[in-house]
């Protein structure tokens, strides 16, 4: 077992209290997810619509590309997140802090001044303002990650959830004018309208985190020279962490960049345009991974071990269930956007992957990450990302189609999933088979029913399935939850009624108290 990861064995008392401050946590980061989420229907089916499919095209490739932004920190974020992981605000040095703000700053002001050089050499084509943009927008998108970085840590996670907010509530009014713009004065919404509006959120997200967080920005810093050793440390540790995230990152965008490279730029805005819709479904996992890391920090090995298959099956059950948007999905898009409806066999095919992947980015990163295992997890990952490249390539050239490259997807993520969990397995003994089946049989029985001609038939047969192999398969954990929800209720109620019962008491004792002195 790592000497980094054993910590003294909680009392009952602190790990109820960490139970009860992890789920106080995913519920602010849920609440704020959700609103991504609402956010992302509305932006997720009216931007495809008054852009057309060519210039949705061209808006996706911007977002692929800079989804790749993250690795112009060189690992610097990653490698503070690892070190400061679980402190409290209070305790973090300023001073150092501002050091290390300002190193960051200068790194990512360069790299944007490069990558801007680059888009010199792609003038007349059609990508030159997608990596013109794509340049403007790596300071920002970079110091709005560390500073979101640094309040995960710290678990402030109100910050986080309000700036999201605000950012949902600018891109929705954003989208709104377009809609109308478009609607009632026939106007061409072109990609990089939107674009720019999109780049001016972030960068005012980026200077209200500067203002929030003006302790570790302004005033007196460290000197470099003080701080160079504790820099090179950062990316010392970082780095392996860039690298892992940064292949299970191609990992999960391997097949939208191959098909971005060796296909037309409609034929790949389809294809996005399947894989915009499971975003809606990522976006609320995401609230538990935000939480977990940190969370997990705090607790000993066995405590982790001893729950890994229970976080799983929790994931795995919600994920399971999220499926279901399928089918009022299919319904929007044959009615409102038509010249998507290609996009549909594609979406039938990639979103049960959604059970696979969540719980790849969710629970087992997350683990590798704690146990300092970070250099096991980018060594299969960089294996498994051999495999998917050569499997792409061969249905390629069999078949060239773009469902041929999906369905491939779907067996590379199964197989990752088995390379990473085989390292708890063979570790720590976890339980596995039960998780394993439940993904086979939710699988198996999405594909299998949507061969149900009826929409609303094949709606109400998942629903039946999926709680019949859910209870079947996880009673006894669907039961815990349900007592918990119940003595909790219990113990509200009992909390109010000692409350009230105080407040009658001290109303009581005052009214005495008035009689006595009258």
């Amino acid at each position: 077992m790592d000497e980094e990861i054993r910590q003294q064995v909680p009392t009952a008392d602190e790990s109820g209290e960490a139970q009860k401050k992890f789920v106080k946590n995913i519920t602010i980061v849920l609440i704020s997810n959700i609103i991504s989420m609402l956010s992302g229907i509305l932006i997720g089916f009216i931007i495809p619509k008054i852009m057309g499919v060519t210039e949705y095209g061209y808006y996706k490739t911007f977002t692929l590309y800079s989804s790749y932004i993250g690795i112009l920190h060189f690992g610097f974020i990653d490698g503070i997140y690892l070190k400061f992981a679980g402190k409290k605000y209070e305790d973090l040095d300023k001073s150092k802090f501002r050091t290390y703000t300002r190193f960051l700053f200068i790194m990512e002001f360069f790299a944007s001044l490069v990558a801007l050089g680059v888009a010199f050499f792609f003038i007349g084509t059609n990508y030159f303002l997608i990596i013109l943009f794509v340049s403007l927008n790596i300071l920002a998108t970079n110091l709005i990650t560390y500073f979101e970085f640094i309040s995960q840590i710290t678990m402030r996670f109100k910050r986080t959830t309000a700036r999201n907010i605000i950012r949902c509530t600018l891109n929705i009014l954003s989208v709104t004018m377009l809609y109308l713009l478009w609607r009632f004065n026939d106007t061409v919404i072109y990609n990089y309208v939107y674009v720019v509006i999109t780049l001016s959120i972030t960068y005012i997200l980026a200077i209200w985190y500067i203002l929030t967080y003006r302790e570790l920005v302004f005033g007196k810093g460290s000197k470099f020279s003080d701080e160079k050793r504790e820099l090179k440390y950062f990316f010392k540790v970082g780095v392996p962490l860039l690298l892992a995230n940064l292949i299970g990152q191609i990992l999960f965008v391997v097949d939208q960049q191959f098909v971005n490279l060796a296909f037309d730029n409609d034929t790949y805005a389809v294809y996005a345009f399947a894989y915009n819709m499971i975003n809606l479904i990522t976006v609320a996992t995401s609230a538990i991974s935000v939480v977990l890391y940190p969370t997990l920090k705090t607790l000993n090995a066995d405590s982790i071990t001893r729950n890994y298959s229970k976080i799983n099956s929790y994931l795995l059950i919600f994920v399971a269930l999220c499926l279901a948007v399928y089918y009022p999905l299919v319904l929007i898009v044959t009615q409102y956007l038509p010249k998507y409806v290609e996009a549909l066999p594609i979406f039938l095919i990639i979103l049960p992957g959604v059970l696979i992947s969540s719980s790849i980015a969710v629970v087992k990163y997350n683990c590798y990450k704690t146990f300092n295992k970070i250099n096991n997890y980018f060594v299969k990952s960089l294996i498994i990302l051999c495999i998917a490249i050569l499997a792409d390539l061969a249905v390629y050239f069999i078949f060239g189609t773009t469902q041929s490259i999906s369905i491939v997807s779907i067996g590379v993520l199964f197989i990752w999933y088995i390379v990473v969990e085989a390292y708890f397995i063979r570790a720590y003994k976890v339980s596995w088979i039960r998780n394993l089946l439940y993904i086979v049989l939710i699988l198996g029985g999405f594909y299998g029913i949507s061969f149900i001609p009826s929409i609303y038939g094949a709606f109400g047969a998942y629903i039946g399935y999926y709680a019949i192999v859910t209870l079947a398969l996880y009673f006894n954990e669907i039961k815990g939850i349900l007592t918990k929800l119940k003595n909790r209720k219990a113990k509200r109620a009992v909390e109010k009624s000692d409350t009230a019962q105080v407040e009658t008491e001290r109303q009581e004792n005052d009214q005495d108290c008035t009689q006595q002195g009258e």
